[in-house]
């Protein structure tokens, strides 16, 4: 499965990372040293195949079952961030893929679909990945490989502290936050009786500030395009 940048993805990285930015710039409240930026998917390589004559992929819809259950999770514990917004996970995507997952190119033929939940404005450490697996079987892999690879830095100029994933029927449940802004272990016991499952796994890690995935000099000298 071929997986390119779109022009779509490109203008979505640039307006995220303007926003980000402003966000960051506007709210210096603390004298507490922030993590360095994360580096955002690399951009070049997919410019220079580019022509006029291509046209943008349209982004996806969400997947309907899986945003009904995102509502329903917020019905029974509501998260009330800033721009709140569930969108699609493009499988096809890699870079963006692994951005929003943590899950390698190989890792995403397992699963069928997937969406996300967070605050559009970037400077609010909070994001919520429900995935449909097309086999059961591989739940646990994806789950702890989600609890591995994700990194709570990913934000601009703010971090998560705490991971936790769960797996129930063939989804997996992914939250990573700051706590002082979401209570990650009341949302999720407010899940099974929101949704009317039983997790079969459940794990959490908390994080430290030496967990984030500082980009090289490289990376972050590298420009984001317009």
């Amino acid at each position: 499965m071929k997986r390119n940048l779109t022009k779509t993805s490109l203008l979505a990285l640039a307006m995220a990372a303007a926003i980000s930015l402003a966000a960051c710039g506007a709210s210096s409240q603390s004298a507490v040293a922030t993590p360095a930026p994360t580096a955002t998917p690399e951009t070049s390589t997919a410019e220079e195949g580019m022509t006029e004559e291509a046209t943008p992929a349209e982004t996806p819809a969400p997947d309907a079952e899986l945003s009904a259950m995102v509502d329903s999770i917020y019905e029974a514990y509501p998260v009330e961030l800033m721009m709140m917004q569930t969108t699609a996970i493009d499988l096809n995507d890699e870079a963006w893929l692994t951005y929003n997952t943590g899950l390698s190119a190989e890792q995403a033929d397992l699963v069928a679909s997937g969406v996300k939940s967070e605050s559009m404005t970037g400077s609010q450490a909070y994001t919520l990945v429900l995935l449909r697996l097309k086999d059961a079987a591989d739940a646990q892999t994806v789950a702890d490989t989600m609890l591995e690879k994700m990194d709570p830095a990913r934000w601009v100029c703010v971090m998560a502290d705490k991971m936790r994933v769960a797996i129930f029927d063939d989804k997996v449940l992914f939250v990573m936050t700051d706590s002082e802004l979401t209570d990650i272990d009341a949302l999720f016991a407010a899940v099974p009786d929101a949704l009317g499952v039983e997790f079969t796994y459940d794990k959490s890690a908390d994080v430290a500030a030496d967990d984030a995935m500082v980009p090289s000099e490289e990376e972050m000298n590298n420009p984001v395009a317009g």
